[in-house]
Order: C-alpha cells, then structure tokens, then sequence
C-alpha cells in the first residue's frame, strides 16, 4: 500500500511541478490544482453530476443486462445442440465485428439518446459473459453427469446441479472483464453521437482544448472503473464460495 500511495504522490507532484515551470506543455498535461478547479467550476454550473450520472447508469445497466443475457444463453445453448451448432458460428463472427464499427448501427435503430450507449454496452458484455460460459458448459466433468442419471436424475436437475454450478467460475471472470468493457462501451457510445455523459465532456474538453476537464473526465472514469472493479470482486465469495473457501 505504502508503494502505491508513493507512486500517486510522485505522479502528482510531477506534474504538478512540471506545468507550473513549464517542463510539461499545458497543452498536452494538467496540473492537480487546474483539474481540481475544473472540478470546482463543473460543480458550479452543475453539468458534471448529470454526466457523472448518465455514464454511471448506462454502465450499469449494460453490465447487468448484457452480464443475464450472455449467462442465460450461455448456459442454455450446450444443452440444445442442434440450435448450438446453428447458432455458434454466427455468435462468433458478431463477437469479431469491432465495436467501434458496430457503434453507428446502434445509434441508427436507438437514436441519440441513452438507450443507444446502453445497447452498445450490453451488445460487449454480452459476448464477454457469453463465451467463458457457454465453454464451461461444453466441458463439463462428465462422472458427475454419468452419477446424476444413475441416480435417476432428469436433464432439468443435471442442468442445476452440475451445468450451473460448473459454470460460475466462468461467470465471474466474465463479470470480472465486462465490468470494465460495460463502461468502455457506454463511453464509446457518448463519443459516437451524445449530448450528455463523460464520453461528451471529454469529446467536447477535447474539441476546446480545455485540457483539465479533459483529465477531469478520465479520473472520475478511472476511479468509477475502480470502484466497479472492487464492487465485482466483493461478490467472488459468494459466486464461487467454494474457491475462496479454499483460499482461507
């Protein structure tokens, strides 16, 4: 912690000396004091807390809706293979079209609104959890299986009792990844077409050169990643309980 906290405080202090006696250019780097008086001025006018908010929600609400869908067909889909073989190759080639590219699509059927960025965040997380799930669920161990149907278990009970529980190691590492690709997305989404959020404070700081709400604007993005991050791992112990047991 203390390597961290050093780290932080050399960084600040750099830049901080480094604008003020003009070692760094103010038109490439912000010192501290400019982005904490950015700060002080977006409060003031009252644009950053609505920003803050639309990312915040269009992040969320990605993440939770694109994490449900990738996981409930991925889970599902091994399990009807006919459908699976059909429907994979297509999955995959989606997965593979950049998102940036796929962008305008979502801004063209949702418009300009939130709905678009939200679309554009779940359309990543969904391929995110998707994929690690729908493995897990093809390599399942099968003597647990084989134990299910001797014991006269039906296709319903083998699915809760081995398919899902197999499968949440690999739910958390998608939660794990989408976590920071949901906010990716929402941000990309704002720079497409926006009229509000992060995404457009940047693009717009950026397109006036005003550099400390630039940085502004990455911080609280950084920071909100952390704290999506850290809210992901608190829920490990009780997705896979079993390996943090193992851990203690």
């Amino acid at each position: 912690v203390f390597g961290r906290v050093l780290v932080l405080v050399v960084i600040l202090l750099g830049t901080e000396l480094g604008v003020r006696y003009g070692l760094l250019s103010r038109l490439f780097f912000s010192s501290p004091t400019e982005i904490f008086t950015a700060f002080q001025a977006q409060l003031t006018e009252g644009t950053l807390a609505p920003d803050v908010g639309i990312t915040v929600f269009e992040t969320l609400l990605g993440l939770v809706a694109g994490s449900l869908a990738g996981m409930a067909v991925g889970l599902v889909l091994p399990q009807l293979h006919i459908l699976s073989r059909v429907f994979e190759p297509f999955l995959m080639v989606l997965n593979g079209i950049p998102v940036i590219v796929i962008a305008p699509l979502f801004i063209l059927w949702l418009g300009l609104g939130i709905l678009s960025k939200i679309g554009i965040s779940v359309y990543i997380v969904f391929f995110t959890m998707f994929i690690p799930v729908y493995t897990a669920s093809l390599r399942l161990e099968r003597s647990f299986i084989d134990a299910l149907r001797v014991m006269g278990a039906n296709r319903w009970q083998i699915f809760w009792k081995v398919v899902v529980p197999s499968a949440m190691p690999s739910v958390y590492t998608g939660l794990k990844i989408g976590s920071g690709l949901a906010l990716i997305g929402a941000v990309i989404g704002e720079f497409v077409a926006s009229r509000s959020g992060l995404g457009h404070m940047i693009l717009y700081a950026s397109g006036t050169l005003d550099t400390p709400t630039l940085y502004l604007g990455i911080i609280i993005l950084a920071v909100f990643a952390a704290a999506l991050s850290f809210a992901v791992d608190a829920m490990g112990p009780l997705l896979v309980h079993w390996r943090f047991a193992d851990e203690k």
